[in-house]
């Protein structure tokens, strides 16, 4: 099992959601943190947070970052050598969405998106890597959405972005292997966190019903496969059961999906 503590550790997007979650709970378990955010005022929130336990061994180092420009990217990682050194687990979780109708989802949208969630990615990973392997060692966490195993109504634009992470990841995974870097993909399913209030909405499409995941679980799950080397994951029992369906009932799928795009419309 892999030791947390006093691990060098870059989420990205931490202000909130997921990353805050995982940014507070890393913590406790003694890992020294790196969190980026577009928005520094609520970074400043987590960090305060994380210092008032009394059990904090490391102070977070917090860096203003938006995903979807390069400089700022590249000014992250300078930071993060000039200040804190190595980084021994990056955490791609940076993510915007756009929810509704794919037919009426602008260019402007799609490339949007593709910035944050798969081009800021990548340079994130093309940014750590020369250290990593240089050292034959590290690990890289691409939190990635159910979306990305299939295409789900109405999560066109995201799901693609995340699918296109994914083909990426699992390439990359097996290019990294001798240089001793691991490499986990993890497929959250509808997480209760304000992403959704935060995304863009085209149409009259309107999710499902809640509840959601608590992120608290969430962070928790992966936690976990991140100390037990995990490649992939996979949350919620209807993301499991989208996994193992669509490779042998591909047309149950289908209708599955054809059934939810009529049912989440006015």
């Amino acid at each position: 099992m892999n030791t947390l503590k006093d691990k060098r550790i870059l989420i990205t997007g931490a202000s909130s959601g997921i990353g805050k979650a995982l940014a507070c709970s890393l913590a406790a378990k003694g890992a020294d943190l790196i969190l980026s955010s577009r928005n520094l005022e609520k970074l400043r929130i987590v960090s305060d947070t994380i210092k008032s336990d009394p059990a904090t061994k490391h102070e977070p180092y917090i860096v203003s970052c938006d995903m979807s420009k390069t400089d700022e990217i590249k000014n992250l990682f300078n930071e993060c050598t000039r200040n804190q050194g190595k980084i021994d687990i990056l955490i791609n979780n940076a993510g915007i969405g756009v929810y509704g109708e794919s037919d009426l989802t602008t260019m402007e949208d799609h490339k949007s998106i593709m910035e944050v969630n798969y081009f800021g990615a990548v340079q994130c990973m093309q940014e750590v890597l020369p250290q990593m392997m240089k050292r034959k060692e590290g690990m890289i966490v691409n939190i990635c959405s159910v979306a990305a195993l299939h295409g789900v109504p109405y999560l066109g634009a995201y799901g693609a972005s995340k699918a296109a992470l994914v083909a990426l990841s699992q390439s990359m995974r097996a290019e990294l292997s001798k240089f001793g870097i691991s490499l986990l993909v993890v497929y959250p399913g509808y997480t209760e966190t304000d992403f959704f209030t935060n995304e863009k909405k085209v149409g009259n499409a309107f999710r499902p019903k809640r509840p959601y995941t608590p992120v608290q679980k969430v962070a928790n799950e992966i936690i976990r496969s991140i100390e037990n080397n995990k490649k992939e994951l996979v949350l919620t029992l209807e993301g499991k059961a989208l996994a193992i369906t669509r490779a042998f009932l591909p047309g149950l799928v289908r209708k599955v999906m054809k059934k939810m795009a009529y049912n989440l419309t006015v």
